[in-house]
């Protein structure tokens, strides 16, 4: 399904024809919402933005010339590291590679200033077993600042959805969703792990 050519470039199989994928993108850009396309392999990232997709999810296997391309449309990329590493040593193969490889590719996406926006890939993993604010300490790690890092959850997050008008910075007038810790997250990111307080839409649900 995945394998790697000799000049360390991840490609997989297509799912879809591009007439497929354009079809599909368009009828749900139609429809007023966003296409987030699930892409693992340089060949899968290519179809994606060909069709128009508005984000990458996971990316494994994006080249600098892709990344330019992420760049030039404004395509958000959706990382989800923190899924690929837990899984990877179970799966063997070429995923402990593919975990070096994003990591990498992370660090020039980053410099280069490819929007990169936080996620989970909810269901992917058990939550009791990994926490999923680890996603965080991967993303200042790979070589992003700490505010960096937050922001990808925030401020950018919400401008991925088209609601940053709503949320994802403190402000007057926003959805009051905000949570607090103990310590400093610009010093340690991995306060984010040890949440201590959660208010959604001004309503507190967790107050330690």
């Amino acid at each position: 399904r995945y394998y790697y050519t000799p000049d360390n470039v991840l490609h997989s199989m297509v799912n879809f024809t591009d007439e497929e994928a354009k079809a599909i993108v368009d009828e749900t850009h139609r429809l007023g919402k966003k296409v987030a396309a699930h892409c693992i392999g340089s060949d899968g990232i290519a179809a994606a933005l060909r069709a128009g997709a508005d984000t990458i999810e996971h990316g494994d296997g994006l080249t600098d010339e892709l990344m330019d391309q992420l760049i030039a449309k404004g395509v958000y990329w959706v990382p989800t590291i923190a899924v690929g590493a837990y899984v990877a040593p179970g799966r063997g193969g070429i995923w402990p590679r593919m975990v070096e490889t994003e990591k990498s590719a992370f660090g020039r996406a980053v410099k280069k200033g490819v929007k990169i926006a936080f996620g989970t890939d909810a269901g992917g993993y058990d939550w009791t077993k990994l926490h999923q604010a680890r996603e965080f300490q991967y993303y200042v790690d790979y070589g992003m600042t700490p505010m960096q890092a937050i922001q990808s959850a925030t401020s950018v997050a919400a401008a991925l959805l088209g609601w940053g008008d709503r949320l994802g910075t403190i402000e007057a007038g926003k959805i009051a969703d905000i949570v607090a810790v103990s310590g400093d997250p610009l010093a340690d990111i991995s306060e984010l792990q040890r949440v201590k307080f959660v208010m959604k839409d001004g309503v507190v649900y967790k107050k330690e």
